[in-house]
C-alpha cells in the first residue's frame, strides 16, 4: 500500500495575504492556495513547512492524516473569546493539548492508531464538514473533545498510558449529535455503539439565548467604531467577521464556566461493556427489522411464484453470465418462499430437476451448487 499524506488549511477570520500565498505555493509544486485555503497531498516524502507554526500564523483551521491511521485537527482560537479552563479536563498527553500565543489558542486533536486500519483514504472534504466546531467551541460546546477521548481511550489502555481511563465531564446533549460530530465519528472511525452508551448519561440542555451581539455596541470606543466603518468604506475582507469577534470579546463576561466531572464518573471499561450490550440489542433489533422486510418480500412474491419459475427458465436460455447471476438470485428468492410456506420438499424436488435438466452447463452449476436446500 503506498503512502499518502494529507494536509489541508484553512483561513476563516481573514484572507491571507498574497505574501502568505506566495510563501506557501514555495512550500510544494503541487500545493492548492487561494486565500482562504492551502492543500497538500504526499505519496512520498513530507510537508516542507511547520504545520503547527503556520496554523498559529496564518490559519483558523488545519486537517491532517495519513493512511498509516493518524487524524489530526487544529483549531486556533482567540484567546478572549474562550476559557481556557474549559479544554483541561479533556486534555491528554501528545494528543488532546492547548497552547497559547499571544492572541490565540491554539487546540490539537491527534488521534494514531499503528495498527493501519485506515486503508485507502481520501483526506479532501473532511475539514469544511469539521470546521462548524470551531464554533462550537468558541460557544462553549465541548462534545467533540469527549469524543475525541472515546476515541483516543483504546490506545491509552493498548500502551499502558491508562490502564482504565476514567470520564472527563460529559457534556450535555451527546444524545443529539449535530451533523459536524457525526463527520467527525466518520472522519476517526469512532464505534457509534460505544457514544450511544456514553450518551445514556448524558442529560439533555437548552442554553439561555445569548445576549444580542448588537447590545454591545455602544461598548465600543468612538475611535474603534470609527476605525471599523473606514474599513468598510475601503472594502476590506472579512470586517464582519472582525466586528463580530470584538463584540464577542466584549460579551466575554458571559462566557460559560468551565465544566467540572459530576458523581458517577465511569471508566473507559464501564462504557465498553454498556457499548457491547448496546451493540447486541441494535443487532437484534436490526436483524428483526430485515427479517419483516424479507417476510414482506416473499409473501408479494408468492402469487407470482409459477411466473419467476419461467423467468428462471428463460434466463437460463440466454447462457450469459448476467442472466444466470439472475436466475440465482430468483431461485433463492423461492427457496425462501417454499420454507416460509412450509413446501421446501417440493422446491427441492423442482431444484433438482432442474439441475438434471442443465447439467452439462459448467458455470450455472456453479452458480446452483451455491443454492442450499
Amino acid at each position: 500500500m503506498s503512502e499518502y499524506q494529507y494536509y489541508e488549511f484553512q483561513a476563516l477570520d481573514r484572507a491571507l495575504t498574497a505574501q502568505e500565498q506566495k510563501t506557501l505555493q514555495s512550500l510544494s509544486s503541487r500545493a492548492q492556495v487561494t486565500p482562504h485555503r492551502a492543500s497538500f497531498v504526499y505519496h512520498y516524502g513530507d510537508f516542507r513547512g511547520n504545520p503547527e507554526a503556520l496554523l498559529a500564523q496564518s490559519f483558523d483551521a488545519m486537517l491532517y492524516m495519513a493512511n498509516w491511521g493518524t487524524w489530526q485537527l487544529m483549531f486556533r482560537l482567540p484567546r478572549a473569546l474562550v476559557n481556557p479552563a474549559w479544554f483541561e479536563p479533556y486534555e491528554v498527553e501528545e494528543a488532546i493539548t492547548v497552547s497559547t500565543t499571544a492572541d490565540h489558542l491554539i487546540l490539537n486533536l491527534e488521534i494514531r492508531d499503528e495498527g493501519g486500519i485506515m486503508g485507502w483514504v481520501e483526506g479532501e472534504g473532511w475539514l469544511p464538514q469539521l470546521l462548524p466546531l470551531r464554533d462550537d467551541l468558541l460557544a462553549g460546546d465541548l462534545r467533540v473533545l469527549y469524543l475525541a477521548w472515546l476515541r483516543l481511550c483504546p490506545h491509552l489502555m493498548a500502551y499502558g498510558e491508562d490502564e482504565d481511563p476514567l470520564e472527563p465531564p460529559l457534556p450535555p446533549n451527546l444524545g443529539k449529535l449535530t451533523p459536524p460530530l457525526k463527520a467527525f465519528m466518520e472522519w476517526v472511525a469512532l464505534d457509534a455503539d460505544l457514544v450511544a452508551a456514553a450518551a445514556q448519561a448524558s442529560p439533555s440542555h437548552q442554553s439561555a439565548p445569548a445576549r444580542p451581539l448588537e447590545a454591545w455596541l455602544p461598548q465600543l470606543p468612538e475611535a474603534e467604531r470609527q476605525q471599523f466603518l473606514l474599513k468598510l468604506v475601503r472594502q476590506e475582507p472579512h470586517v464582519d467577521v472582525q466586528l463580530i469577534n470584538r463584540l464577542k470579546e466584549l460579551a466575554a463576561v458571559d462566557l460559560p464556566p468551565p465544566p467540572s466531572p459530576a458523581p458517577g464518573q465511569r471508566r473507559f471499561s464501564e462504557l465498553m461493556a454498556v457499548a457491547a450490550d448496546q451493540q447486541t440489542k441494535r443487532q437484534q433489533k436490526e436483524q428483526a427489522a430485515a427479517q419483516k422486510k424479507r417476510i414482506k418480500a416473499l409473501e408479494a412474491l408468492a402469487p407470482k411464484s409459477e411466473k419467476t419459475w419461467e423467468r428462471v427458465l428463460n434466463l437460463i436460455q440466454v447462457k450469459q453470465a448476467y442472466a444466470y447471476d439472475e436466475a440465482t438470485t430468483l431461485l433463492r428468492d423461492l427457496r425462501d418462499l417454499a420454507e416460509h410456506q412450509g413446501q421446501l420438499p417440493a422446491f427441492r424436488q423442482r431444484f433438482e430437476r432442474l439441475k438434471t435438466d442443465y447439467s452439462n452447463r459448467p458455470a450455472l452449476m456453479k452458480r446452483l451448487r451455491s443454492i442450499r436446500t
